[in-house]
């Protein structure tokens, strides 16, 4: 089998299982805006990153080492990689809830929504190869500084649309509560 036949037969295989992950339901979904506004205002993950970033440095490693115990050196690097790899994961499960509120909150008034259906997709599919992108340089020893950064900016980012977005939909419900509050109160 040559080299061309096998891209031809690899590549189709690649995007049917892309789209079936694409396809899958949603983790979490929302059933009242209420729920969109909760989670919304829970504390976000990415306001640990600078922790997480820290027990990730080398000059711990490098002390234990240099005192003799590479046993405690090793054992120390896989633990703080597990716990980088568990952030990730609560990280990853919190952009997933912003998508999904991104998503209820352009269903409930698609005009105020900045982010739009393909533009969710695609920073979806950025994030996830991020992560992955991440876990693989968390498993490899790499430095992880510039990654960890790119995928708290793109949570920041989100955070800011949606914000955004309520924002606009709380002032949007103001007018309106004002504009029917006035003619309620002319009437005898």
């Amino acid at each position: 089998m040559t080299v061309s036949v096998l891209l031809f037969l690899l590549v189709p295989v690649l995007l049917v299982l892309l789209l079936g992950w694409f396809a899958r339901p949603a983790k979490k979904s929302f059933h009242s805006p209420g729920e969109v506004l909760d989670a919304l205002t829970r504390e976000r993950h990415y306001a640990r990153l600078p922790q997480i970033l820290q027990a990730l440095r080398e000059e711990d490693a490098a002390y234990v080492r240099n005192s003799g115990q590479l046993q405690l050196v090793n054992r120390m690097r896989s633990e703080r990689i597990a716990i980088a790899g568990r952030y990730l994961d609560c990280l990853e499960q919190e952009y997933q809830i912003l998508i999904e509120a991104s998503r209820m909150l352009s269903a409930m008034a698609p005009e105020l929504s900045a982010i739009g259906e393909f533009d969710r997709f695609e920073h979806s599919l950025r994030f996830m190869l991020y992560c992955r992108f991440l876990r693989w340089k968390l498993r490899l020893g790499l430095q992880p500084w510039d990654t960890f950064g790119v995928l708290s900016d793109m949570a920041g980012y989100m955070t800011l649309q949606l914000e955004a977005a309520t924002g606009r939909l709380g002032e949007r419900a103001m007018i309106g509560y004002d504009t029917r509050g006035a003619g309620e109160s002319k009437q005898p």
